[in-house]
C-alpha cells in the first residue's frame, strides 16, 4: 500500500477510530479549493445540500442533495463545489474498523470510489444514520458496539444502491503515479525546500512536461500545491496539538512566523492564533466564536 504522497494531513483518534463532522456553509461563502489527496482513512460524505462534482481515479461523480460518497483508503480524489448552500456530513474511519488490509477483498478497504442518490424514506433513513454518528462523536461516545453497527448500515445501503455513473472516465492509477516521487519527496519532509527543477527530476521528468502534467491531474500548479500541503499540514497541527506557532511555521518551511501567518490568513481567513481557538470552542461546542 501507498503511504505518504498526497495524503491530507488527517489522523483518526487510534482509540476512537472514527471522526465526525458536520460541514454548513451558506451561498456566498468562500467556496472551498480543490485540491486532490488521499489518506489512510475510509472516508464517508452525505450531502445533504450541494452541487459540483467528485473529481476521482475513477472517474467524475456529479453531486447533489440526498448524495453519499464512499472513499476507500488511498484512493485519489478531489471535490468541486459550485457557490451555493451547502451542507455535509464527513466521516472518517480507520480501515481496520470496517475492513483493511487481508480482510475481504471484496470490502470497503479494497473498493472504489463509489456515489449514490437517494431519495424518499430510504434518504431519511441514511441522513439519520449519519446524524447519529455525528451525535455519537460530539458526545465523546467510543463504544464500538453503537459506532460499528450503524457504520456497517452506512456502508451496505451505499454499496447495494444503484451508483451515480461516471460522467467520464478517470485517470486511472498512470495519472498519479508518475508524479507520485515527488509527491512523496513533499510528504517525507514538508519543510526541505522543493523546487520545480528537483520535483521534476524525482519523476524523471523535464520540468516543462512535469508542470504541464501537475496542473492537468492535479488542477494546480506544482508552487500552488506545495503552499496548500503545508498550509493544510499547518492547520491540522494547530487543532491537534498545542505546539507553538512559531514552531509549526518553521517546522514546515515558512521563513518566518510574520510570513506564515500572513498565507495562513490568506488562506484561511483568520491568523493562526485565532483558527486554533476557533477550533477548541468548536471541540467545546460554542458556536459564538
Amino acid at each position: 500500500m501507498a503511504t505518504g504522497s498526497i495524503c491530507e494531513p488527517l489522523i483518526v483518534d487510534p482509540q476512537r477510530l472514527v471522526r465526525v463532522e458536520r460541514i454548513v456553509q451558506p451561498a456566498g461563502a468562500p467556496v472551498p479549493d480543490r485540491f486532490a489527496h488521499f489518506h489512510d482513512a475510509l472516508e464517508l460524505v452525505w450531502f445533504d445540500s450541494v452541487a459540483g462534482e467528485l473529481v476521482s481515479e475513477d472517474g467524475r461523480h456529479a453531486l447533489g442533495a440526498g448524495t453519499a460518497v464512499l472513499l476507500p483508503p488511498m484512493r485519489h480524489h478531489d471535490f468541486i463545489l459550485a457557490d451555493t448552500p451547502r451542507s455535509w456530513i464527513l466521516v472518517h474511519v480507520d480501515p481496520a474498523l470496517v475492513g483493511g488490509p487481508g480482510s475481504d477483498p471484496n470490502g470497503p478497504a479494497r473498493d472504489r470510489c463509489r456515489v449514490a442518490r437517494f431519495d424518499g424514506e430510504t434518504r431519511r433513513r441514511l441522513a439519520d444514520l449519519f446524524a447519529w454518528l455525528l451525535a455519537l462523536d460530539r458526545a465523546g461516545d467510543d463504544d464500538r458496539s453503537l459506532t460499528l453497527p450503524l457504520l456497517q448500515l452506512v456502508l451496505q445501503m451505499i454499496r447495494r444502491a444503484t451508483p451515480v455513473p461516471p460522467s467520464a472516465a478517470g485517470d486511472g492509477a498512470g495519472g498519479i503515479a508518475r508524479l507520485r516521487p515527488a509527491l512523496d519527496r513533499l510528504a517525507r519532509d514538508p519543510a526541505a525546500p522543493l523546487s520545480l527543477a528537483a520535483a521534476a527530476s524525482a519523476c524523471q521528468l523535464s520540468p516543462p512536461y512535469f508542470s504541464r502534467r501537475f496542473k492537468a491531474v492535479l488542477g494546480m500548479t506544482f508552487s500552488d500545491y506545495v503552499r496548500m500541503y503545508r498550509l493544510r499540514l499547518a492547520a491540522h497541527r494547530l487543532l491537534a496539538s498545542d505546539a507553538r506557532i512559531a514552531s509549526i511555521a518553521y517546522d514546515l518551511g515558512f521563513a518566518s512566523a510574520a510570513h506564515f501567518g500572513a498565507r495562513f490568513h490568506e488562506r484561511y481567513g483568520l491568523s493562526p492564533r485565532n483558527y486554533r481557538l476557533a477550533g477548541q470552542a468548536r471541540a467545546q461546542g460554542d458556536d459564538s466564536f
